[in-house]
């Protein structure tokens, strides 16, 4: 479509949440013995013939109907040793600004019937070209394999018999039911990510659950999942007296997924009316004149059930100062070599994932490299080399399309369309590539004609010995004092999702006033 910039610039971080609230959602009844065989060398190929087991179920998103999701379990042999194989399928149609994407994730364990995991795979859809993930366990190490669009990066992580795959939570709850005071501590891998997860279950009591099938009494399972430095996901779980997961929840959007007839998951989804494009705004009270331009903003903060001076985070451009267990004062400055800033922020390193390649971050992709060079000129100044690459971006990104949901640097630079998300990777990249580390930033930015803020992604770069803010949506230069920072990250592996779920904690639950505008 053409290029329509009166559209918010806005965009959202989606995969990282799917990935960890249904993860735990499916069927693990172990299987009817099958004789099938298989070529372990790639488990992405799908499988000849019925599975022996498989379920279905439907996802629902601040209860609108989003999406559907399986789990199908075989029997194979490989070299005469018999194997089970766990098929995942993740698909979600949400409306982003009145535009409808879809987003897929595929996912295969292959594991011993005891459940020691062997091999595994994943694709996650979130652009034009999917992320995969591939690998086997070589003895206390999985060894891993991560590809994205001209790029292919292996990772090394510890690993034991105790450890499990995609599948982990489900497959210990159908051979191990629980019972009401049981706690279990598992760990997993979740579909998208290349780290494991430590995963804490703890039962409840039976309760009533509706379900689309009339109302049953099911085992509740609270669920707390641990990844990455510090971060955390809380979630539930309800399940019959044979372990099997009839119903999951998620706090974060309300997302909920129940197990339905294969027929009732395939239905056709219906646009909802949740756009998580428009629906997630934070109304001020106090409009803010030429946002843009401002030189410093300080706010209030309040957030329903946590503390927003834990959510977001200080540094030269934001000062955030606690004033109550669910209220903190923030300042944001229009950060500038020379511009002072936040007085109080700590002295910043760049590390050596900022200006390295990654998967996503593609700066020695042969077209960025090019088109760094061709943006940069001859210019040497390190911000006014920026202050060029982000112009280029803003310049170079013709498409703005919503249907996209995470699209990589070397994506972009071939398709030249995509929302904040897209023009905050490809101007990342083009830092790197000339030699200026680089992160992306997401939060929140103020829209005047909507007298809201949005959520919204942007870049980082490293100039005069601090991360200055610059947000190629705009191409003005760097930013203003309407953009509120909740954290940054380098983007390094399938781990970057994770960085995002801070934006996705305060959903729903935010509340900002505008005190003082310079």
């Amino acid at each position: 479509m053409p290029c329509k910039r009166v559209r918010p610039p806005v965009g959202t971080i989606f995969w990282g949440l799917a990935a960890i609230c249904l993860a735990a959602a499916g069927c693990a009844e172990p299987p009817s013995p099958a004789s099938e065989s298989i070529d372990l060398a790639d488990p992405t190929v799908e499988p000849a013939g019925e599975p022996d087991r498989q379920s279905w179920q439907i996802i629902t998103l601040g209860g609108n109907r989003v999406g559907y999701a399986s789990t199908s379990h075989r029997h194979i042999e490989h070299d005469g040793e018999e194997l089970v194989r766990i098929d995942g399928l993740t698909v979600l149609r949400v409306q982003r600004f009145g535009q409808t994407t879809e987003q897929r994730m595929q996912f295969t364990d292959v594991q011993t019937p005891d459940g020691k995991l062997v091999r595994l795979s994943a694709e996650v859809w979130q652009g034009e070209e999917p992320m995969t993930l591939a690998g086997a366990v070589d003895g206390d190490r999985l060894e891993l394999e991560i590809g994205t669009l001209g790029k292919t990066t292996q990772r090394s992580v510890p690993w034991s018999d105790e450890s499990g795959g995609f599948h982990t939570v489900e497959e210990s709850l159908a051979r191990a039911p629980m019972q009401p005071g049981d706690r279990r501590r598992l760990t997993t891998l979740l579909p998208g990510m290349a780290e494991p997860a430590e995963v804490e279950l703890t039962a409840a009591e039976r309760e009533p659950v509706t379900l689309p099938g009339g109302e049953f009494e099911l085992l509740r399972i609270d669920n707390v999942t641990h990844f990455g430095p510090g971060q955390q996901m809380r979630s539930a779980l309800w399940t019959d007296p044979d372990g099997e997961v009839l119903k999951t929840w998620t706090e974060t959007l309300n997302l909920e997924t129940y197990r339905v007839p294969k027929a009732v998951a395939l239905a056709e989804i219906e646009p909802a009316e949740l756009d998580l494009g428009l629906d997630p705004a934070v109304k001020v009270r106090r409009p803010i004149a030429n946002p843009h331009s401002t030189r410093r903003i300080q706010y209030r903060l309040e957030l329903d059930d946590g503390d927003p001076a834990e959510k977001f985070l200080a540094g030269p451009s934001q000062r955030v100062v606690p004033v109550g267990p669910h209220a903190a004062e923030v300042t944001v400055y229009a950060l500038r070599p020379g511009v002072e800033g936040n007085a109080a922020a700590p002295p910043e390193t760049p590390g050596e994932y900022d200006l390295r390649p990654s998967n996503m971050i593609q700066s020695d992709d042969p077209k960025i490299v090019r088109l760094a060079r061709e943006a940069a000129g001859h210019e040497d100044d390190p911000w006014r080399k920026a202050v060029a690459l982000e112009r280029f971006v803003y310049g170079y990104v013709t498409e703005k399309d919503y249907s996209q949901a995470f699209a990589t640097a070397a994506e972009v630079a071939r398709q030249r369309e995509g929302d904040c998300t897209e023009h905050a990777v490809l101007l990342a990249a083009l830092c790197r590539a000339a030699g200026i580390p680089a992160r992306v930033a997401a939060g929140l930015v103020y829209l005047p004609p909507h007298r809201s803020f949005f959520f919204h992604m942007w870049t980082e770069a490293y100039v005069d010995g601090r991360f200055i803010p610059l947000d190629a949506t705009l191409g003005r230069g760097g930013i203003g004092a309407a953009h509120l920072k909740l954290t940054h990250t380098s983007l390094e592996g399938t781990t970057a999702y994770t960085a995002f779920l801070p934006i996705l904690r305060v959903i729903g639950r935010l509340n900002i006033d505008v005190l003082e505008v310079q």
